[in-house]
């Protein structure tokens, strides 16, 4: 996975990722401490410099609503959601489709990008 993630980032100035995978409780733990919200999520990202970060997924809580190879290409997507945050992407910009980049678009784009590296 790395070599294709290298690839698929190499035009930006990440530094270092950090991913986590995390039981249900330990997430939901963070997301409380950090958003103030009192539930499991599937990932969280933060921001330990400019371009480096650390990502934690649950994979319980994916796992309820993705099984076989989509369980693991929505990893991958949580990956580079995840990314896409540690460099700067916002969903509130997503939201109100900023003229700058659709997050969630871009996310989609970095996926197919990714899976076209790793068959290649």
């Amino acid at each position: 996975m790395s070599n294709g993630f290298k690839k698929l980032f190499e035009d930006r100035d990440l530094e270092d990722i950090n991913i986590v995978f995390v039981n249900s409780e330990y997430i939901q733990d963070l997301n409380m401490e950090y958003r103030d919200i009192d539930a499991p999520t599937d990932v969280l990202s933060f921001n330990i410099s400019k371009n480096s970060g650390e990502i934690y997924i649950c994979p319980e809580y994916i796992y309820e609503s993705f099984q076989g190879d989509e369980f693991e290409e929505e990893i991958l997507r949580l990956i580079i959601h995840g990314t896409l945050h540690i460099l700067g992407y916002d969903h509130r910009e997503s939201l109100n489709c900023s003229p700058n980049e659709d997050m969630f678009l871009k996310q989609e784009e970095l996926l197919l990008k990714y899976k076209k590296i790793c068959s290649s």
